[in-house]
């Protein structure tokens, strides 16, 4: 499975095409698939792993989700401190992260 695209990162996020933003996305976006990259110390690939990537996991629908949520967060807030009190969302992305983690360490 493929890594999410714009179109679908759009929907995700209920907003239209729009130049400007769609490139605040696809910049969240890629920030996204590198935390979870960081949270499960492992390359996230598009289809395959390359045989040099001996931890490398290509993108599924969890690793896809967890990605999704945590770039609807960065969309929702805009800045590092953020008015009112909010809660992690359970069984959000590290939920969907935690068989992924390769305890070895390393990428």
């Amino acid at each position: 499975m493929p890594k999410i695209d714009l179109p679908t990162a759009r929907e995700h996020l209920r907003v239209e095409a729009d130049e400007a933003q769609d490139a605040l996305i696809e910049t969240w976006l890629r920030a996204a698939y590198l935390a979870v990259e960081g949270k499960i110390f492992r390359r996230v690939h598009a289809d395959t792993v390359p045989p040099e990537d001996l931890y490398g996991v290509v993108a599924d629908e969890a690793i896809n989700s967890a990605a999704l949520l945590i770039l609807g967060h960065l969309f929702a807030n805009r800045e590092a401190v953020a008015e009112g009190s909010r809660a992690p969302v359970p069984m959000g992305a590290e939920w969907l992260l935690q068989p992924y983690i390769n305890f070895d360490g390393g990428a």
